[in-house]
Protein backbone atom coordinates (compact mmCIF):
# COMPACT_ATOMS: atom_id res chain seq x y z
CA UNK A 1 0.00 0.00 0.00
CA UNK A 2 2.26 2.45 -1.27
CA UNK A 3 -0.13 5.12 -1.55
CA UNK A 4 -1.59 5.08 1.62
CA UNK A 5 2.35 5.51 3.15
CA UNK A 6 2.72 8.13 0.82
CA UNK A 7 -0.32 10.55 1.86
CA UNK A 8 0.45 9.32 5.50
CA UNK A 9 4.17 11.20 4.61
CA UNK A 10 2.94 13.79 3.24
CA UNK A 11 0.65 14.95 5.43
CA UNK A 12 3.56 14.49 8.55
CA UNK A 13 5.41 16.51 6.36
CA UNK A 14 3.21 19.35 5.28
CA UNK A 15 1.26 19.43 9.03
CA UNK A 16 -1.54 18.05 7.60
CA UNK A 17 -4.78 17.66 10.10
CA UNK A 18 -6.57 14.62 9.06
CA UNK A 19 -10.10 14.59 10.22
CA UNK A 20 -11.55 11.23 12.06
CA UNK A 21 -13.26 10.10 8.89
CA UNK A 22 -10.68 10.20 6.79
CA UNK A 23 -7.85 8.06 9.63
CA UNK A 24 -10.86 5.71 9.28
CA UNK A 25 -10.64 5.42 5.72
CA UNK A 26 -7.39 4.81 5.93
CA UNK A 27 -7.71 2.26 7.93
CA UNK A 28 -9.80 0.04 6.07
CA UNK A 29 -9.02 0.81 2.94
CA UNK A 30 -5.37 -0.38 4.13
CA UNK A 31 -6.66 -3.60 5.60
CA UNK A 32 -9.45 -4.71 3.43
CA UNK A 33 -6.62 -4.78 1.00
CA UNK A 34 -4.23 -6.67 2.42
CA UNK A 35 -7.25 -9.39 2.71
CA UNK A 36 -7.95 -9.33 -0.51
CA UNK A 37 -4.56 -8.99 -1.99
CA UNK A 38 -1.85 -9.95 0.89
CA UNK A 39 0.04 -6.80 0.52
CA UNK A 40 1.87 -5.47 3.56
CA UNK A 41 0.13 -3.50 5.99
CA UNK A 42 1.02 0.31 6.84
CA UNK A 43 -1.53 1.33 9.82
CA UNK A 44 -2.87 -1.37 12.04
CA UNK A 45 -5.58 -0.77 14.94
CA UNK A 46 -3.58 0.75 17.36
CA UNK A 47 -2.13 3.53 14.35
CA UNK A 48 -4.81 6.28 15.00
CA UNK A 49 -5.95 7.49 18.71
CA UNK A 50 -9.64 7.47 16.92
CA UNK A 51 -9.70 3.99 16.76
CA UNK A 52 -8.38 2.81 20.07
CA UNK A 53 -10.93 0.12 21.60
CA UNK A 54 -11.27 -1.93 24.71
CA UNK A 55 -13.32 -3.32 26.00
CA UNK A 56 -16.51 -2.84 28.21
CA UNK A 57 -15.72 -3.49 32.13
CA UNK A 58 -19.86 -2.94 32.99
CA UNK A 59 -20.61 -5.72 29.87
CA UNK A 60 -17.90 -8.85 31.67
CA UNK A 61 -20.48 -11.39 30.52
CA UNK A 62 -20.37 -10.02 26.92
CA UNK A 63 -16.36 -11.30 26.48
CA UNK A 64 -16.77 -14.76 26.92
CA UNK A 65 -15.57 -18.01 24.66
CA UNK A 66 -18.39 -19.68 22.77
CA UNK A 67 -18.96 -23.43 24.22
CA UNK A 68 -17.86 -24.89 21.10
CA UNK A 69 -14.32 -23.54 21.04
CA UNK A 70 -13.68 -24.65 24.45
CA UNK A 71 -12.30 -27.81 24.11
CA UNK A 72 -9.58 -26.52 21.10
CA UNK A 73 -8.55 -23.81 22.89
CA UNK A 74 -5.36 -26.09 23.42
CA UNK A 75 -4.94 -25.79 19.18
CA UNK A 76 -5.80 -22.01 18.87
CA UNK A 77 -3.46 -20.11 21.60
CA UNK A 78 -4.51 -17.00 24.15
CA UNK A 79 -4.44 -14.47 21.47
CA UNK A 80 -7.48 -16.27 19.31
CA UNK A 81 -9.05 -17.08 22.50
CA UNK A 82 -8.94 -13.08 23.03
CA UNK A 83 -10.14 -12.24 19.40
CA UNK A 84 -12.92 -14.80 19.73
CA UNK A 85 -14.27 -13.66 22.96
CA UNK A 86 -14.28 -10.05 21.47
CA UNK A 87 -16.27 -11.29 18.19
CA UNK A 88 -18.83 -13.02 20.60
CA UNK A 89 -19.60 -9.72 22.43
CA UNK A 90 -20.38 -8.31 18.61
CA UNK A 91 -22.60 -10.40 18.53
CA UNK A 92 -24.38 -10.00 21.68
CA UNK A 93 -24.47 -6.27 20.46
CA UNK A 94 -25.81 -7.66 17.00
CA UNK A 95 -28.34 -9.46 18.38
CA UNK A 96 -29.55 -7.15 21.12
CA UNK A 97 -29.09 -3.49 18.86
CA UNK A 98 -29.41 -1.40 22.43
CA UNK A 99 -28.93 1.82 19.91
CA UNK A 100 -30.06 3.39 17.19
CA UNK A 101 -29.00 4.47 13.91
CA UNK A 102 -28.51 7.90 15.33
CA UNK A 103 -26.26 7.02 18.01
CA UNK A 104 -23.17 7.91 16.40
CA UNK A 105 -20.93 7.58 19.46
CA UNK A 106 -22.19 3.97 19.61
CA UNK A 107 -21.31 3.05 16.38
CA UNK A 108 -18.40 4.54 16.82
CA UNK A 109 -17.28 2.38 19.38
CA UNK A 110 -18.63 -0.72 17.59
CA UNK A 111 -16.46 0.02 14.70
CA UNK A 112 -13.28 0.30 16.35
CA UNK A 113 -14.14 -3.04 17.96
CA UNK A 114 -14.80 -4.49 14.81
CA UNK A 115 -11.57 -2.52 13.74
CA UNK A 116 -9.46 -4.02 16.42
CA UNK A 117 -10.52 -7.36 16.31
CA UNK A 118 -10.32 -8.15 12.58
CA UNK A 119 -6.69 -5.80 12.74
CA UNK A 120 -5.71 -8.73 15.04
CA UNK A 121 -6.87 -11.47 13.23
CA UNK A 122 -5.13 -10.70 9.99
CA UNK A 123 -1.63 -10.91 12.23
CA UNK A 124 -2.42 -14.12 13.71
CA UNK A 125 -0.25 -17.10 12.61
CA UNK A 126 -1.91 -19.92 11.73
CA UNK A 127 -0.40 -22.46 13.86
CA UNK A 128 -2.72 -25.64 12.24
CA UNK A 129 -5.27 -26.38 9.49
CA UNK A 130 -8.21 -25.81 12.14
CA UNK A 131 -6.81 -22.66 13.20
CA UNK A 132 -6.06 -21.92 9.52
CA UNK A 133 -9.85 -22.14 9.01
CA UNK A 134 -11.15 -21.04 12.12
CA UNK A 135 -9.25 -17.87 11.32
CA UNK A 136 -11.06 -17.53 7.95
CA UNK A 137 -14.68 -18.21 9.56
CA UNK A 138 -13.94 -15.40 12.71
CA UNK A 139 -13.29 -12.92 9.91
CA UNK A 140 -15.88 -13.72 7.73
CA UNK A 141 -18.39 -13.98 10.82
CA UNK A 142 -17.14 -10.23 12.33
CA UNK A 143 -17.65 -9.23 8.50
CA UNK A 144 -21.63 -10.33 8.70
CA UNK A 145 -22.08 -8.81 11.83
CA UNK A 146 -21.99 -5.45 10.70
CA UNK A 147 -23.89 -3.46 8.12
CA UNK A 148 -24.81 -3.82 5.04
CA UNK A 149 -21.82 -1.76 3.54
CA UNK A 150 -19.72 -4.93 4.70
CA UNK A 151 -22.15 -7.44 3.92
CA UNK A 152 -22.45 -6.01 0.40
CA UNK A 153 -18.81 -6.22 -0.42
CA UNK A 154 -16.67 -8.40 -2.44
CA UNK A 155 -14.90 -9.37 1.22
CA UNK A 156 -17.30 -12.34 2.53
CA UNK A 157 -16.88 -14.15 -1.05
CA UNK A 158 -13.49 -13.69 -0.90
CA UNK A 159 -13.20 -15.30 2.59
CA UNK A 160 -15.63 -17.75 1.68
CA UNK A 161 -13.50 -18.39 -1.03
CA UNK A 162 -10.07 -19.11 0.78
CA UNK A 163 -11.96 -21.10 3.49
CA UNK A 164 -13.33 -23.67 1.13
CA UNK A 165 -9.30 -23.50 -0.51
CA UNK A 166 -8.27 -24.65 3.30
CA UNK A 167 -11.26 -26.61 3.84
CA UNK A 168 -9.99 -28.68 0.74
CA UNK A 169 -6.66 -29.10 1.32
CA UNK A 170 -7.22 -30.25 5.45
CA UNK A 171 -10.35 -32.64 4.43
CA UNK A 172 -8.29 -35.99 4.92
CA UNK A 173 -7.13 -34.52 8.00
CA UNK A 174 -8.07 -36.97 10.72
CA UNK A 175 -8.38 -34.33 13.56
CA UNK A 176 -11.65 -33.04 12.08
CA UNK A 177 -13.12 -36.88 13.27
CA UNK A 178 -13.60 -35.69 16.55
CA UNK A 179 -14.38 -32.20 15.89
CA UNK A 180 -17.82 -32.99 13.84
CA UNK A 181 -19.75 -29.91 15.28
CA UNK A 182 -16.75 -27.47 14.30
CA UNK A 183 -16.41 -28.93 10.85
CA UNK A 184 -20.64 -28.42 10.54
CA UNK A 185 -20.24 -24.74 11.79
CA UNK A 186 -17.38 -23.89 9.28
CA UNK A 187 -18.88 -25.91 5.89
CA UNK A 188 -22.22 -23.87 6.63
CA UNK A 189 -20.67 -20.47 7.60
CA UNK A 190 -18.43 -20.64 4.84
CA UNK A 191 -20.96 -22.33 2.39
CA UNK A 192 -23.93 -19.67 3.51
CA UNK A 193 -22.20 -16.68 2.41
CA UNK A 194 -20.54 -17.86 -0.69
CA UNK A 195 -21.94 -16.28 -4.07
CA UNK A 196 -23.76 -18.94 -6.43
CA UNK A 197 -21.25 -20.75 -8.65
CA UNK A 198 -18.18 -22.55 -8.02
CA UNK A 199 -17.60 -21.39 -4.43
CA UNK A 200 -20.92 -22.43 -3.04
CA UNK A 201 -21.06 -25.68 -5.46
CA UNK A 202 -17.46 -26.89 -3.30
CA UNK A 203 -18.99 -26.76 -0.08
CA UNK A 204 -22.37 -28.26 -1.66
CA UNK A 205 -19.79 -31.07 -2.44
CA UNK A 206 -17.92 -31.17 0.72
CA UNK A 207 -20.65 -30.99 2.67
CA UNK A 208 -22.39 -34.16 0.79
CA UNK A 209 -18.63 -35.97 1.30
CA UNK A 210 -18.85 -35.37 5.25
CA UNK A 211 -22.82 -36.03 5.29
CA UNK A 212 -22.43 -40.16 5.82
CA UNK A 213 -19.19 -40.08 7.55
CA UNK A 214 -17.80 -37.53 10.26
CA UNK A 215 -21.42 -36.03 10.27
CA UNK A 216 -23.39 -38.80 10.16
CA UNK A 217 -26.19 -39.35 12.93
CA UNK A 218 -24.65 -35.18 14.25
CA UNK A 219 -27.92 -33.76 12.79
CA UNK A 220 -30.81 -34.52 10.57
CA UNK A 221 -33.38 -31.38 10.79
CA UNK A 222 -32.86 -27.45 10.96
CA UNK A 223 -33.24 -27.23 15.00
CA UNK A 224 -30.65 -29.89 15.10
CA UNK A 225 -28.30 -27.82 13.52
CA UNK A 226 -29.09 -24.93 14.60
CA UNK A 227 -28.13 -26.08 18.40
CA UNK A 228 -24.78 -27.17 16.45
CA UNK A 229 -24.48 -23.28 15.39
CA UNK A 230 -25.04 -21.67 18.41
CA UNK A 231 -22.31 -23.35 20.10
CA UNK A 232 -19.63 -21.74 18.29
CA UNK A 233 -20.02 -17.89 17.01
CA UNK A 234 -23.94 -17.65 15.69
CA UNK A 235 -26.07 -14.47 15.36
CA UNK A 236 -29.92 -15.11 14.86
CA UNK A 237 -30.46 -12.00 12.87
CA UNK A 238 -26.97 -11.82 10.76
CA UNK A 239 -26.75 -15.59 9.98
CA UNK A 240 -29.89 -17.43 10.04
CA UNK A 241 -31.51 -16.85 6.99
CA UNK A 242 -28.77 -17.22 4.41
CA UNK A 243 -27.43 -20.26 6.29
CA UNK A 244 -31.05 -21.75 6.75
CA UNK A 245 -31.01 -21.53 2.68
CA UNK A 246 -27.64 -22.82 1.88
CA UNK A 247 -28.59 -26.12 4.40
CA UNK A 248 -32.53 -26.66 2.50
CA UNK A 249 -29.55 -26.58 -0.74
CA UNK A 250 -27.78 -29.42 0.48
CA UNK A 251 -30.31 -31.34 2.54
CA UNK A 252 -33.88 -30.50 1.62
Amino acid sequence: MGAVQQLLDLCRKDGVYLSDGIKRAIFWQDLNSSVMTGSSRVVDHSTFSELQWKRDPFSPNFFVLPPGFRTLSHLLGAEFIEVLEDIYALQCLRDLMLFGKEDVISMAHVDNQQASVQSRLVSLPNRSSISACCHLAAYLCSTMLRCKIWRGSTIPSHLSFQLLCELEKAKDDIIWDNQPGLLAWLLHIGGAFAPTGSIRSGYVVLLQLNRNTRLRGLYTTWPGLLDILKQFIWSEKAFAEQVQVFWQECFV
